[in-house]
């Protein structure tokens, strides 16, 4: 193949190929992780509680005082949320692992341990 401008059309259509998928990537592949991030609460007992994702893993518990989240991360279809456990005057490190059923930017749906729980966004 003869080259153009110096560049072998082979590079050339393999870097515009690169270029729009990275494009697409950015715009459409990370959806999940822009729609998690918020204020997620459920209802507990007449009170509501949950977590908040923040940008760059940062979480945060909402209403619980015995777990206080700290990390998150989203792996396909789950929700991991690190953080730490006070019980009987101890602290402990934790991690759950949520498998996430359904994901909209208003709803998320999981399940935790065989129980399926309805979280709605605040914020």
């Amino acid at each position: 193949m003869k080259r153009i401008n110096g560049i072998h059309p082979l590079v050339a259509v393999s870097a515009i190929v690169l270029v729009i998928a990275m494009t697409a990537y950015a715009i459409f592949g990370d959806s999940r992780k822009r729609d998690i991030i918020g204020a997620w609460v459920t209802d507990t007992n007449g009170r509501e509680s949950g977590f908040q994702c923040g940008n760059h893993g940062i979480a945060a518990t909402i209403d619980n005082a015995t777990y206080q989240y700290n990390s998150w991360e989203l792996r396909r279809d789950q929700l991991i949320l690190k953080g730490k456990e006070f019980k009987d005057r101890r602290v402990y490190g934790f991690s759950d692992t949520l498998q996430i059923k359904h994901l909209t930017s208003k709803q998320l749906v999981v399940e935790h341990n065989g129980h399926t729980t309805e979280y709605k966004k605040i914020r």
